[in-house]
């Protein structure tokens, strides 16, 4: 496991039978680039969900449809155009972003991706207000940061992360379709 992902498990545990399969070559493919370690990893141990259900994690490829099914890179990346009032075959703003988080407030979460190296990506986040401010930090680190805060101010979400709880979307789509309230905590 990734340092930064034993680190993020030691503050966020995953539940048992969290984690999503993904075809990393597959995904490769897909988006014209391997994806960080730091991430594929977190994907292995948590995979598509939510933290406090304020901050959604997406995954690369579509896993599951219908309602409560994870977000995907496409539906991530969408969001950002139109924040940011974005014809997305016009505009220079996202190419070479790949967005992997959205919150409750509409602040997204993206990789800058122009390093050849994907563990050496930048997390950039995007605010409602259309305004960019980049963390010199990978996905799982910058995790870390907003959850013990050594990221200041709190750049996503509308939880205090006192007492963060993740739940991947099987485990949310099933306790919502047994009845049970998913996020009792909150």
């Amino acid at each position: 496991m990734h340092p930064s992902v034993g680190r993020l498990a030691g503050i966020l545990p995953p539940h048992s039978g969290a984690g999503d399969p993904v075809d990393w070559d597959e995904a490769t493919r897909r988006w014209g680039t391997p994806f960080p370690a730091d991430y594929r990893d977190f994907v292995s141990a948590y995979g598509g969900g939510s933290i406090n259900r304020s901050l959604s994690i997406g995954l690369p490829l579509e896993v599951a449809q219908g309602p409560g099914g994870p977000l995907g890179f496409e539906e991530l990346i969408e969001c950002g155009y139109e924040l940011l009032d974005l014809d997305p075959g016009h505009a220079p703003a996202l190419r070479g972003r790949i967005s992997w988080a959205l919150d409750c407030s509409a602040n997204q979460a993206f990789w800058d991706t122009a390093d050849p190296d994907p563990d050496r990506w930048t997390t950039l986040v995007l605010t409602r207000l259309g305004d960019w401010v980049e963390y010199d930090c990978g996905m799982a680190d910058f995790l870390v940061g907003f959850l013990t805060g050594e990221i200041s101010p709190q750049p996503m979400g509308l939880f205090s992360p006192d007492r963060p709880v993740f739940l991947n979307w099987r485990e949310e789509r099933r306790r919502t379709e047994a009845g049970i309230d998913p996020w009792p905590h909150l």
